[in-house]
């Protein structure tokens, strides 16, 4: 009788099996589950974050190259304006982003005697992904990020005695715009001669447009540097406006040097 006693039932040991085995089903469900969540979340963190971050740098990448691009608009144009070539083109990809003219910037220079140059001075604009926008302006190249700018290449300006500036006039020849992701050329030629004129008397520099600031820092570091003597105040009137008084005294002299420059856009 004391073979079938409580601790020997066979039964009772069944029992005890079968609930350790069902305790490891349920381990290992558990453990699979929270594997598969791991790694679901993990593809999901870096899928996120590396697209994001891929994309970022592609943007980078390719604003890079169209600084580069404008670089050499840059130098082409000078080109024009210093050696007298007759035409230049710039190779430029645009990476789905637009470039097209505008007409939002105003360059003047004049004198009191009211001589001098009044003109409204046409752009050539990139536009890409965001706030970001690269343009040939004036004789320089400047890069807009949201609300400010900044100078890449700066213009053809020289400053003492005799002060040199080369006023580029840039005039639209063609299509207004063009966008997509293939490569243009942006070709550029002198419709007619360079021009010179002479200015003796308070002359003053007026600037408006949305890259105001990027040409106040230009010219308050031009009036630091060895022609400060020229340059007397840099007042910026305006959130787009600046207003810069030259010094003409004595034996000084300012030079406009004016170059018409023609720019269309073909593929």
């Amino acid at each position: 009788m004391r073979g079938l006693g409580r601790g020997s039932d066979p039964r009772e040991n069944d029992r005890g099996s079968n609930i350790r085995e069902d305790d490891r089903g349920v381990s290992e469900t558990v453990g699979f589950v929270l594997v598969f969540a791991l790694i679901a979340t993990t593809m999901a963190v870096t899928f996120t974050v590396g697209l994001g971050g891929l994309e970022d740098a592609q943007i980078a990448e390719r604003d890079n190259n169209v600084e580069r691009a404008f670089d050499v608009l840059h130098d082409n144009v000078n080109d024009l304006s210093r050696d007298g070539a007759p035409s230049r083109a710039t190779e430029l990809r645009l990476g789905g982003g637009e470039l097209a003219f505008a007409d939002d910037s105003t360059f003047r220079i004049l004198d009191s005697t009211g001589g001098g140059i009044e003109r409204s001075a046409t752009s050539i604009a990139y536009r890409g992904a965001g706030e970001t926008e690269i343009r040939y302006e004036h004789g320089a190249v400047i890069r807009r990020d949201g609300g400010g700018s900044f100078m890449l290449q700066e213009p053809d300006f020289l400053f003492g005695e005799t002060t040199l500036i080369g006023f580029v006039d840039v005039g639209r020849d063609g299509t207004e715009r063009v966008g997509g992701d293939r490569t243009v050329l942006v070709r550029t030629h002198r419709p007619g001669d360079r021009t010179a004129t002479e200015l003796r008397e308070n002359v003053t520099i007026r600037i408006r447009g949305p890259t105001v600031d990027a040409w106040t820092r230009y010219f308050e570091e031009q009036k630091a540097g060895p022609g400060s003597g020229t340059i007397g105040e840099v007042n910026r009137t305006a959130t787009d406006e600046l207003v810069v008084n030259l010094t003409v005294d004595g034996g000084d002299r300012v030079v406009v040097h004016r170059t018409p420059v023609g720019a269309r856009f073909t593929d």
